[in-house]
């Protein structure tokens, strides 16, 4: 090899390497901006948790409601043909908690609060919604609603305490 094209391998092999370098703090900044994100519905969903009054507790169920929605819009689409789609499905999901199931427990929790505060109507739908949007995550949410609304029908105050 001469060295002309000694100096043009070299030059691609450091391009190529840099090139790396550069996609990797591209995916540590992505995780960093994912990992600030998901704090902040963490954050929303404590304050859901420990509100005391129905309308800080809808405030933050208005939020995580909307990101949950989100998250089930950013779908993995993958495009093939037909008769290879039904043999593939979709990627896990890889956070160690789902968004839905704490836009799940503040509607439960956001409920309650309505209740206690004299607004049956409006626990009635917060303890629905979970029937309606949340019934895919975990049966632990979806039974808790039915026992909720159970106890509602029959006129039984709901009490704000965790079993």
């Amino acid at each position: 090899m001469n060295g002309r094209c000694q100096w043009g391998l070299m030059l691609g092999l450091v391009l190529l390497a840099a090139g790396c370098q550069s996609s990797h703090t591209s995916s540590l900044v992505d995780a960093y901006h994912d990992n600030d994100r998901f704090m902040s519905l963490w954050q929303r969903y404590n304050a859901c948790r420990i509100a005391s009054d129905f309308g800080r507790a809808h405030l933050e169920l208005k939020q995580l409601s909307s990101a949950a929605l989100l998250k089930e819009q950013d779908g993995f689409v993958l495009p093939l043909p037909t008769k290879l789609q039904r043999w593939v499905s979709a990627p896990a999901n890889r956070q160690a908690v789902d968004v839905r199931a704490m836009a799940a427990s503040c509607s439960l929790r956001a409920g309650q609060l309505a209740l206690h505060e004299g607004q049956i109507d409006t626990a009635r739908n917060l303890f629905s919604s979970v029937l309606t949007h949340h019934k895919d995550i975990s049966p632990y949410y979806t039974l808790r609603a039915k026992r909720l609304l159970a106890e509602l029908d029959r006129g039984v105050i709901v009490s704000l305490k965790t079993p």
